[in-house]
């Protein structure tokens, strides 16, 4: 047990770019939230431009922040930025060696990546996510970063951790998306601990936000129906590297800061229980 109390208070904590005020002019200040790392998002800050090229002066500008980052690749949604879909073949396999240059050029390491769209054939889907994950390896490995593998929702290849038996390997880790794991098992009536018992020996990268188990909010944690004693007792065991806040929606910038702090101080087990009671526990405002 000292052993992995030690592994946990090695991750960075850090907070999706969404919420940081120097990438976005809205959310909350480097110095304000004190984190380790931010987390950039395409839809957040335009890395690449229309035609999947990078974007020098984006990648210049955040040279100069003091602070380490990770990475998540483009999504199939992308509502800002070009997209990236798996599940139709190889055709996104250019965009995705500039986003791995992109990482390079900024020293990010953990780069997310999503699996394929499910558009008719679910087989079609996983087979083409295969392959392009077999493709990605050899140039992640050219430009020293590392694949996490993130689990979603419906309609995408690993919502369900039994998908990524045969998607994984040495060199593919995994996202664990604890808001995402919890919405899957709300609607199909299945335990978290099953992410855990599956997934356990390959999350490097989390993903912490909150929701009520119908709709993927991207809440502080403590203003949904999650229960963060166990998830966090559960990452615990784990050899977890990077520890996210992906937050986009809140009901007070306080319930933000404490959801760091519960991160940070939570996984040492005497925090969780005051932190979510006395802190975090508030009604969440539509």
């Amino acid at each position: 047990m000292k052993l992995e109390s030690k592994i946990c208070e090695m991750a960075m904590i850090g907070i999706c770019s969404y919420l940081v005020s120097e990438i976005t002019n809205k959310g909350f200040s480097l110095d304000e939230l004190k984190v380790n790392c931010v987390e950039l998002g395409f839809s957040d800050i335009p890395l690449l431009d229309k035609d999947g090229e990078i974007n020098r002066e984006a990648i210049d500008y955040l040279s100069t922040l003091n602070v380490k980052y990770t990475l998540h690749s483009p999504t199939s949604d992308e509502p800002n930025s070009v997209c990236v879909d798996l599940g139709k073949g190889e055709r996104d396999l250019k965009i995705m060696e500039n986003v791995f240059k992109i990482a390079s050029l900024l020293n990010i390491k953990y780069v997310v990546i999503h699996g394929g769209d499910i558009n008719g054939s679910y087989h079609k889907a996983y087979i083409n996510t295969l392959r392009a994950l077999k493709s990605l390896i050899n140039l992640a490995n050219e430009y020293s970063v590392k694949i996490v593998l993130e689990n979603l929702c419906d309609n995408r290849i690993g919502a369900f951790p039994h998908e990524f038996s045969g998607l994984l390997d040495d060199e593919i880790g995994v996202t664990l998306d604890v808001g995402h794991a919890y919405l899957m098992c709300n609607k199909y009536g299945m335990s978290m601990r099953e992410y855990f018992k599956m997934l356990r020996p390959y999350i490097e990268h989390v993903h912490l936000h909150d929701n009520f188990g119908f709709v993927d909010n991207h809440l502080p944690l403590g203003e949904g129906n999650i229960n963060w004693k166990m998830v966090l007792n559960e990452l615990r065991k784990c050899k977890v590297k990077n520890l996210i806040l992906e937050i986009r929606n809140y009901y007070n910038e306080m319930n933000v800061k404490n959801s760091i702090k519960l991160a940070s101080k939570g996984y040492k087990k005497r925090y969780v229980k005051r932190l979510l009671l006395r802190e975090i526990r508030v009604p969440y405002i539509n």
